[in-house]
């Protein structure tokens, strides 16, 4: 096969298909229209002299020739894409760049707002995606550079990234502002006795051994080591929806302290104290190392510790790997 022959967009129509093993999926992936993308792939199996893909139940698997050059595909596109970034130098206030975050739907709500008040002033151009995926997914995404930046509780990440430290939190109770049995404080009778609503993100489902847990994931991890049950009588994937579900029934729901304090104009829900001390966590902002000297996600990233540290220290250099910033090597 002579590379000159090469369509370099055909290989990024490739990488797409290696990431989704879908066609329409893999086409908006890369801005192509699903005949543009099966196009590409006629042109590329020419080419190759290989089907590529083939169809399955669950949608289009790599042949073993796919499979063998994949990587090497995916790894000389990272590079070029890191070398045409470096050649221009990053300017927030006039590049149209768009970045990906991988973000809860607690995050969103506690960062968007904030953070598009501030592009919009400094940073008119820039453009960010939201991802949310499975948690166990977040090392890949953030791997392959498909995400640019991880927000949020994330112990699975503590392993082979840099993170630094935004802020600590802790979490309290939200319930009815007219709760019929509960007024203005909550003990833990009423805690264990009345039912509750559980935020179970995807990929973070309550284990005891769970790496890729949440802040629901810790709390119930804690009231099992205090030998505490509650009764779970809905659990949603999502946050968004809970404000409604509180309003309308007598139910409670334990989140961060964060997100709650964004809720207080709400005159529909009251913010209580939990009846036991539970464990405060951290959250940070994880990176790869690919990513480390990119001058755009570096100004991405102390645009974060600028509206949310808690305390505004000095970054080490990268030699030092010293105070709020750290990466550990993978075991």
């Amino acid at each position: 096969m002579n590379i000159e022959s090469i369509d370099l967009n055909l290989l990024v129509a490739f990488d797409a298909m290696m990431q989704e093993r879908n066609v329409t999926r893999a086409g908006q992936r890369v801005g192509l229209s699903q005949p543009s993308m099966s196009h590409a792939l006629t042109r590329l199996r020419q080419l190759c002299g290989d089907p590529l893909f083939v169809r399955v139940k669950s949608g289009m698997e790599p042949t073993p020739f796919a499979l063998r050059i994949g990587p090497s595909v995916r790894a000389g596109l990272a590079v070029l894409q890191a070398g045409l970034e470096e050649a221009v130098a990053f300017d927030p206030a006039r590049s149209e760049r768009t970045f990906q975050i991988l973000l809860s739907d607690l995050g969103e709500v506690v960062y968007l707002p904030r953070l598009m008040r501030h592009l919009k002033q400094v940073a008119p151009g820039i453009g960010l995606r939201i991802l949310q995926l499975p948690r166990e997914r977040y090392r890949e995404a953030l791997e392959s550079g498909d995400a640019d930046l991880a927000v949020g509780f994330l112990p699975g990440l503590a392993a082979g990234f840099y993170q630094q430290r935004l802020f600590s939190d802790y979490h309290v109770c939200l319930v009815r502002a007219d709760h019929p049995r509960i007024g203005a404080t909550l003990n833990l009778q009423q805690f264990t006795e009345e039912s509750h609503i559980m935020i179970e993100p995807a990929g973070s489902r309550y284990s005891r051994a769970a790496l890729h847990c949440s802040t629901t994931t810790l709390i119930e991890q804690y009231l099992e080591k205090l030998g505490l049950r509650r009764h779970i009588a809905l659990r949603v994937p999502h946050f968004t929806i809970v404000p409604d579900i509180l309003a309308a029934t007598e139910l409670l729901v334990v989140i961060p302290s964060t997100v709650a304090r964004l809720m207080m104009p709400l005159r529909h829900v009251k913010t209580l104290p939990l009846p036991f001390e539970a464990p405060e966590f951290e959250v940070k902002q994880f990176w790869h190392e690919r990513s480390h000297q990119d001058d755009g996600t570096r100004w991405l990233r102390g645009v974060f510790a600028d509206l949310f540290m808690e305390r505004r220290m000095p970054v080490p250099a990268p030699q030092s790997l010293q105070g709020q910033v750290s990466v550990v090597a993978v075991s």
